[in-house]
């Protein structure tokens, strides 16, 4: 049985690599549209109600966009939730572009500045045409830009913060929480592990991501057992966009995964395949 099985996997490999080769024909032939876009963000408030965002077509053909706006918040996680809105008004919503060409859309809103910081998104989408070249099969790939759109409060305040760090079985993890009225981003998390020498044992980097007023995302690492046993101060540094934050763990044996523990867990893997192998599954 154990045999056959191989036989069938052998196929199935075969049959993947066909089906990879019709793909890269295919996308040899692949062609999509280009535009260049100018600002890449755009910060309304009291005294500033209206701008400009400039669309370049960089491409060797002609295509119409359209430009849509959405609400941007973040849930419990720090994930980005979107929601259509009239908050924010753009000017044209559908055009075309020729080659070489640009044209500005006007982005504005009549919403007043308040306490807390206002964050939205317009996408700019190539909207897809019909094609008259008919020869060949082709794949046409479309752009679709997201720009951040925010409105200024009243008075800014930033207060990015560690809100919790804990390390459980050599799982680091770091709780950021944005503590201010207006967002940041999180440039990085640098995670660095040293002994009671000051000799570096670990290090890591985590990237980041925006995060928007009053909310929080954490961000985990593992920390390999043979290092983290010996590791006796965790440093931290939290660096966004609006300032750095700093802060250390001192270690304990109990944090950390003990090797034997993952070598019985290794062993106890590999019993179940030789299981497996012998009754054929």
């Amino acid at each position: 049985m154990y045999k056959k099985r191989c036989v069938l996997n052998k196929n199935r490999l075969q049959t993947v690599g066909v089906f990879f080769s019709a793909v890269f024909c295919l996308c040899s032939q692949a062609t999509a549209a280009s535009f260049d876009i100018k600002p890449i963000r755009i910060f309304l408030d009291e005294k500033v109600r209206l701008e400009k965002l400039i669309i370049k077509n960089v491409s060797d053909t002609k295509f119409p966009i359209q430009i849509k706006a959405y609400e941007w918040s973040q849930n419990q996680k720090g994930e980005d939730v979107y929601s259509e809105t009239r908050d924010i008004i753009t000017f044209p919503k559908i055009l075309s572009i020729d080659k070489g060409q640009e044209k500005i859309i006007r982005i504005g809103t009549n919403v007043r500045p308040a306490k807390i910081e206002k964050t939205y998104r317009i996408y700019v989408e190539e909207m897809p045409v019909p094609d008259k070249d008919n020869s060949g099969t082709k794949i046409r790939l479309f752009m679709k830009v997201g720009i951040p759109v925010f409105i200024n409060p009243v008075k800014i305040d930033n207060r990015p913060e560690i809100e919790d760090m804990e390390v459980v079985n050599g799982k680091l993890k770091v709780t950021v929480i944005n503590k201010g009225n207006t967002h940041f981003v999180v440039t990085g998390v640098a995670v660095r592990g040293a002994n009671d020498e000051g000799k570096e044992l670990f290090a890591r980097d985590i990237g980041g991501w925006y995060l928007l007023s009053g909310t929080q995302k954490i961000y985990e690492t593992d920390i390999p057992p043979e290092a983290c046993g010996a590791i006796s101060n965790l440093r931290v540094v939290l660096k966004t966009s609006k300032a750095t934050v700093e802060k250390n763990i001192i270690m304990a044996k109990d944090m950390c995964r003990l090797v034997d523990d993952i070598a019985r867990g290794q062993n106890h893997l590999h019993l179940c395949r030789q299981v497996e192998m012998s009754y054929g599954y």
